[in-house]
């Protein structure tokens, strides 16, 4: 049987790639390692050998198989940007703030009043007590509810910090749950408090979900969608219990997509024209007067 040469030239992780398509299609392959003697300062590379009747096969398997996926450069894309819910601090620091503010609520025996006074109310945030979209974030009703929520962070919040910063992620977060909580008291005229951080969670899955469809190195197809359809699908997973809010989850959701839509673009711009560390800083500086101003006003 005939081996010809279909691919050359190809790097060891794109050669295992193509190697696994030829197999799933039962096609016949040889690999052919080129000496490193003939590019001796370049990574060694290899062609792909097939047998001749198969030649056609291979090509259009192989051909259709990229064009479906786009996998030519992607991994190199996701490597310049390393995405890990255990490689953000900032992640880190939310979840400490949120458990201290609940354990010392407790201590001090006045958590009910802290959620009285916090929470967010339709009814209240009408009357122009705004602060509450803001405060009610970092409350939270018992363990249960807390442990959800801080788990949520490490699995949705985690990663957008880490693709945006430790200043201009929390940021973001602030914005999706505060614009979450104050359209869904839009739409609820009661009194009814609705505290935790899980529209600020929703609004970090909207979020990833914005940065999926707007990557500049995908092409626009019907199919860039699907990051949309399947973030609305973790809000219906995480949205049921007793006391859940749904809508403001799905507000939240709309609002962090909604935000990051905006954001992700500006953001490349941003760090060309500024100094990222400084950028960085000064979105700290406004998210920090943002809470501390909730607070005040709320006291």
């Amino acid at each position: 049987m005939e081996m010809k040469r279909i691919f050359k030239d190809l790097s060891g992780e794109k050669t295992d790639l193509i190697l696994l398509i030829l197999a799933s299609q039962g096609i016949i392959a040889q690999l052919e390692k080129k000496s490193p003697r003939d590019r001796p300062n370049q990574v060694r590379q290899f062609n792909i050998l097939v047998p001749g009747e198969h030649m056609a096969k291979a090509g259009k398997s192989v051909d259709q198989y990229f064009r479906e996926n786009k996998k030519f450069g992607l991994p190199k894309k996701i490597q310049e940007v390393e995405v890990s819910s255990f490689n953000a601090p900032g992640a880190y620091v939310i979840m400490a703030l949120i458990l201290s503010i609940h354990l010392i609520c407790l201590k001090l025996g006045i958590h009910r009043e802290m959620i009285l006074k916090f929470g967010a109310s339709s009814l209240y945030i009408g009357q122009g007590e705004t602060f509450r979209a803001i405060t009610a974030l970092f409350l939270h009703s018992n363990g249960q509810h807390l442990l959800g929520n801080l788990a949520g962070i490490l699995i949705f919040a985690a990663p957008l910090i880490s693709l945006s910063g430790y200043g201009t992620g929390p940021l973001l977060l602030l914005c999706a749950g505060t614009s979450g909580n104050l359209v869904n008291a839009y739409f609820h005229q009661n009194a009814i408090l609705s505290i935790g951080a899980s529209t600020a969670i929703m609004g970090a899955a909207g979020a990833l979900a914005a940065y999926q469809m707007v990557r500049r190195d995908r092409p626009f197809q019907l199919n860039r969608l699907i990051p949309l359809f399947a973030g609305a699908t973790l809000v219906g997973l995480f949205s049921h219990g007793e006391n859940t809010d749904v809508s403001a989850h799905i507000f939240g959701f709309m609002a962090g997509f909604f935000w990051s839509i905006l954001f992700f673009p500006f953001y490349r711009v941003f760090c060309r024209v500024f100094n990222p560390r400084l950028m960085e800083a000064s979105a700290l500086i406004i998210l920090l007067s943002i809470l501390v101003s909730a607070i005040w006003t709320g006291l």
